[in-house]
């Protein structure tokens, strides 16, 4: 099983740099890549941000096209030309030659995403003085990307082999020698310094190949039963929605509130909204969540009725506390749920009580009009700042818990901003490493999923009938 995976997956990587469409791709990524030190002449004091935004942006979305074009290619043209009923004919399971294909297409992508990245290495090079361009290290860069063809030429024409793929390897040797000479180039405009290559922007370019491993992954499952437009286009709608999944999907998530303290270690958030008789529809935000648990206050909770009156406690309430009069400093020592809330404010050193539960019941039966509305709180645990809840009425004063498609949804559609550092960079902010190791855990886990879809939608797929007839 091992041997055919690796032998497939290898006949994949290499039939997908053979293909002319990945040697145009790649040019093309590579040379506007190159030439955006050139526009960046036309920014004051912008320019590492214009060509760090444009090459990334590049590497992304030339990598996702190239991930659709040789999925489709290595997928669905097999299925039509016989080479996969060959396979599948031999003692080669279904599940080993899909995911082989997968592992052959990522590898093919990797190719694409190391020269693409190390041409925004260089590329930034070029550009790092504000007034003038560095023609030499341009003049290597480009001069590589022609002598890789040029020996590619010559090869194909004493040996006939593959001119697209030999061009491509050419320049993984060409191109990394490119980098490590503009790495140690002296630039005169720095005098006895050169500035070397960016390489704090390398834990950026990682989460772009995250990305673009997604997108093969996602494309081969979907070539396995469509054809290369309807792959096309399908991965360009999802593009987009993922590309806006925060804000179409993220905000209608399911975040529920509860109307009592809920149990956990995560950080307590409280909200809360006045209701007044009159709004029997759904209102529109509460009140910006607060950290109840925040260390700055100190907060009693009581599960009683009436609970004591509470004295001052002076500077230091956390040292002069102890559990009386039906409270106590914890919420999860109370025996039943907490009723009540009272926060410390240390500055005028007095105690602001607020009942937390039936908080409706406070309001007399005669009260009418504005007297008759009542503040609702409402609680949730989450070590990240919740969304402002919305919704609830006079009659249930309790906000949404939001939409279980919308989390469904959210949770199946990659999230390609999670993948976008190129706002970060551009705010001289570092990228921690651990965000960079998560990234990748989270992508592990996406072409996994993906792998398994792909499997699902191969298992009855019919790869004879188009030879057949």
């Amino acid at each position: 099983m091992f041997t055919a995976l690796y032998q497939i997956a290898k006949n994949t990587f290499r039939e997908s740099l053979r293909e002319p469409i990945f040697l145009l791709v790649l040019l093309s990524a590579m040379c506007m890549i190159g030439m955006f030190p050139v526009f960046s002449m036309f920014v004051f004091r912008a320019q590492e941000k214009l060509v760090v935004d444009s090459a990334m942006a590049t590497t992304m979305i030339f990598g996702w096209v190239i991930a659709v074009l040789i999925a489709s290619y290595a997928i669905s043209r097999e299925i039509d030309n016989g080479t996969a009923l060959l396979l599948l004919s031999k003692p080669v399971r279904r599940p080993v030659f899909i995911v082989a294909k997968i592992l052959g297409i990522l590898g093919a992508t990797s190719v694409f995403w190391f020269l693409s990245s190390l041409a925004t290495l260089i590329s930034l090079r070029i550009a790092a003085d504000q007034f003038r361009l560095d023609l030499k290290v341009m003049g290597l860069y480009f001069g590589a990307i022609a002598l890789s063809f040029a020996l590619a030429a010559v090869h194909n024409y004493v040996t006939r082999s593959s001119f697209p793929m030999t061009t491509v390897l050419a320049m993984m040797i060409l191109i990394p020698a490119v980098a490590v000479a503009a790495h140690f180039l002296r630039y005169e405009s720095y005098g006895e310094e050169h500035p070397g290559l960016a390489l704090y922007i390398v834990p950026a370019l990682v989460l772009i190949l995250y990305s673009v491993w997604a997108m093969a992954s996602l494309a081969t499952a979907l070539s396995t039963r469509f054809n290369l437009v309807s792959n096309l286009l399908i991965c360009s709608v999802l593009f987009m929605v993922g590309l806006m999944s925060d804000y179409l999907l993220g905000r209608h998530t399911r975040e529920p509130w509860s109307d009592t303290v809920p149990g956990g270690k995560a950080a307590l958030w409280v909200s809360q909204y006045r209701f007044a008789p009159t709004e029997m529809g759904a209102v529109g935000k509460w009140e910006r969540p607060e950290k109840v648990d925040a260390g700055e206050a100190f907060v009693v909770w009581s599960d009683q009725e009436s609970p004591g009156e509470l004295s001052v406690m002076g500077a230091q309430p956390e040292k002069l506390w102890n559990d009386r009069a039906g409270w106590k400093n914890a919420a999860a020592d109370l025996d039943g749920p907490a009723r009540h809330l009272a926060i410390y404010d240390l500055e005028s050193q007095t105690w602001d009580k607020r009942q937390i539960l039936d908080e409706a019941a406070t309001v007399p039966r005669s009260a009418k009009g504005l007297d008759a509305a009542f503040v609702s709180y409402v609680f949730r645990r989450s070590n990240n700042p919740p969304r402002v809840p919305t919704g609830g009425t006079y009659v249930s004063p309790y906000p949404d818990g939001g939409s279980f498609l919308a989390s469904t949804m959210y949770a199946f559609i990659p999230n390609w901003q999670l993948f976008w550092m190129a706002d970060a960079l551009a705010a001289k902010k570092a990228i921690p490493v651990s965000y960079v190791i998560y990234g990748g855990i989270y992508v592990v886990i996406m072409n996994v999923f993906f792998m398994l879809l792909a499997i699902a939608l191969f298992w009855d797929r019919e790869v004879g009938k188009q030879i057949i007839t």
